[in-house]
């Protein structure tokens, strides 16, 4: 490989004397960049200069372009533009290139910027605007002001000096400002909607302002509310917000609310085709939210409301959850009647064809069960290995790899912005990589997504493979969907903490695909996603090394820590793998509330009825990926232990005959 790569810079320079080895170009390359970081522009200089052959010294170039700006003319963005079309760096320098122009203020040569190459951005074209008011464009900027003004969210204070040129005009009127009203109470943005009142001086505007607040305060009063007393626009929006507000509050009182105030909807407004549209788009809006606030609390009362905000099972997601309620109570007759009602492609998913098996069983209908879990235990699913286990079948991984030629694999190799996406991952500059590997994807064919899939994998880029074959639904290639890195940091840690070995392995699957730095909104961080007072709370109390935020990014410590909290989690739950991945995901003290409220049920059942629809979908997962994984390693074994197994729902009511 290391002599392909030489060969491939050689390519690239037509030098053979600037064909370094690899590890020192890439260090030159470390260097280089950690000296742009720490503003020392000539030995990043003298650094790019040596690096000339190294595919990623248009990298250098843009950061020394960018560096000093003041250097830059449109002609030589221009220039870098047409030698770099096949990388995002033209993109990138022009958003540089405009907020230099436009914080030295040079208005014009924005407005020549901007033209040449756009920005679709509200932030540019904000500014945009006030480069035309500073250089004799008034009108123009006057006139792009109302629809940038026109939104449900605050924009940005760089947007300020126009809204107040274009204030100083008369405007907003009045009916403007209560458009944005509704916009921003819509958006939940009250706090806006608060200080766009005050350009509202209309007294009629006014006063569907104050209602609304009135509704605001006690969101019972939504239920007398007429149509003619709000704007067109603003009664969905009132309607919607504040049943929703009272929902929050009383879920069962809400909902009788709104059954009375949906009879009005018909018939009460001018018969406009619009206004009927409108109407039955809020109706369907708010026959689903509230139907699945009941259905996902599990409401004593939830059915028999369920069933008349959609009486005609109209909202498959809804007959769903009514499924789950069902279930919840072991309703085993409505369970089946509900399945009947479901479109046929998610009536014949393998999830409620199990269900229906399952119910029809309860229920002693003459009905095949084994045929029926036969047919679903051919698919490599959740559903599928559960009605695998219960029939005493075999697993099915349905695997398939397509054949990758190594010749075909080189030849994709030798593409450029391939070339520069693997040095920009092995560098840790991921956005980067990223970057180049959608500009070229978006060329290749689907077959050719899917050998570079396998290329990445080769390189240890291993979510980029597993994200290959989600975006090309390949779903029976195996060999790039599920990869193995570090496996036996997995395996040592599972042993240390006296858990399945495979298990972890399958929690970092699903919860990063094997990113390294993978970081989510909430803050968790690395291959098993570890909220960093969670990481501090484990270390301390197993002893492993920890000391900075930064090391939930080495596998190694993410990898001890997380297995550790992962076998904290099976010892309070009973060795119960299912409650244990479930609070991994969701929180221990949630999985305790769920349990208690719902906790002596069958455990399939139990899964199904999970709240949290990212929950529910990641316990599934985890226990399936579990499966793969250990077929994949040629073992062989369960989804469930043999205690698990006992606590499915087949099995579950026999206990109980057994027990009386």
């Amino acid at each position: 490989m290391r002599a392909f790569i030489l060969c491939l810079l050689v390519s690239f320079t037509g030098e053979l004397a600037l064909a370094k080895p690899i590890s020192e170009q890439r260090q030159q390359f470390k260097d280089a960049y950690n000296a742009r970081l720490k503003t020392d522009l000539e030995t990043f200089q003298q650094q790019a200069a040596a690096l000339k052959g190294y595919p990623l010294h248009p990298y250098m170039e843009y950061q020394a372009l960018k560096k000093d700006l003041s250097k830059l003319n449109q002609s030589g963005l221009d220039a870098f533009s047409k030698k770099y079309a096949d990388t995002p760096l033209p993109w990138q320098l022009n958003r540089a290139w405009l907020s230099y122009l436009f914080k030295n203020k040079r208005w014009q040569d924005y407005r020549t910027a901007f033209a040449r190459k756009p920005v679709n951005n509200d932030l540019y074209q904000c500014r945009l605007q006030i480069a035309r008011l500073k250089s004799g464009a008034k009108a123009k900027a006057l006139a792009a002001a109302p629809k940038l003004w026109l939104v449900g969210r605050s924009q940005h204070e760089t947007c300020d000096p126009l809204f107040d040129a274009w204030k100083k005009t008369g405007k907003p009127t009045s009916s403007l400002a209560l458009t944005r009203f509704w916009l921003a109470v819509k958006a939940g943005n009250i706090k806006l909607a608060r200080y766009i009142e005050r350009s509202i001086s209309n007294k009629k505007h006014q006063k569907q302002t104050k209602l609304f607040w009135a509704i605001s305060k006690d969101p019972t009063k939504v239920k007398g509310l007429k149509p003619i007393q709000i704007s067109r626009s603003g009664y969905p929006v009132v309607v919607e917000y504040g049943f929703k507000r009272w929902a929050s509050r009383d879920r069962i009182k809400a909902t009788e609310g709104w059954l009375s105030h949906r009879k009005q909807l018909i018939g009460k407004l001018p018969k406009t085709d619009k206004n009927e549209r409108q109407h039955a788009k809020l109706v369907a809006k708010l026959n689903r939210t509230l139907a699945l606030r009941l259905a996902v609390n599990y409401e004593d009362e939830a059915e028999p409301l369920i069933s008349k905000l959609d009486k005609e099972h109209n909202i498959p997601e809804v007959t769903e959850w009514r499924i789950r309620v069902a279930l919840a109570k072991q309703d085993w007759k409505l369970v089946k009647s509900h399945i009947r009602a479901l479109p046929k492609a998610k009536r014949q998913s393998e999830r409620w064809q199990y269900w229906y098996a399952i119910a029809s069983t309860q229920l002693n209908d003459k009905y095949n069960i084994t045929q029926a879990l036969k047919t679903i235990s051919g698919t490599r699913s959740y559903y599928g290995f559960l009605a695998a286990d219960i029939n005493n079948q075999p697993y099915r991984l349905n695997k398939h790899s397509i054949a990758a030629p190594k010749p075909t694999l080189n030849k994709l190799a030798t593409i450029p912005g391939l070339v520069r996406a693997r040095e920009l991952h092995h560098h840790g500059l991921i956005v980067d990589a990223n970057r180049e590997w959608a500009m070229v994807m978006r060329k290749l064919s689907k077959d050719q997504q899917l050998m570079a899939g396998y290329l990445a994998l080769s390189w240890g880029w291993h979510n980029r493979a597993i994200n290959t074959a989600i975006d090309t639904r390949q779903w029976d290639e195996l060999a790039i969907r599920f990869p193995q890195p570090h496996r036996s940091l997995f395996e040592q840690n599972a042993r240390q903490r006296k858990i399945d070995r495979i298990w972890p392995l399958a929690i970092a699957r699903q919860e990063s695909a094997f990113k390294k730095n993978a970081r989510s909104h909430a803050g968790a961080r690395g291959l098993m996603q570890l909220m960093p007072a969670t990481a501090k709370r484990t270390a301390k109390k197993h002893k492993v090394p920890y000391r900075r935020l930064t090391q939930l990014n080495n596998p190694t410590t993410n990898i001890a820590l997380g297995t550790a909290y992962l076998g904290e989690m099976y010892d309070r739950f009973g060795h119960n793998k299912a409650y244990a991945t479930a609070a991994y995901n969701a929180g221990p003290h949630r999985v305790d509330r769920w349990l208690k409220e719902r906790g002596n049920l069958p455990l399939d059942i139990w899964i199904e009825t999970i709240p949290f629809k990212e929950t529910r979908r990641y316990v599934q997962n985890v226990l399936a990926f579990r499966v793969i994984y250990e077929r994949l390693g040629g073992r062989a074994g369960n989804m469930l232990s043999d205690n698990e197994e006992k606590l499915l729902a087949l099995n579950f009511d026999e206990q109980k005959r057994k027990s009386l």
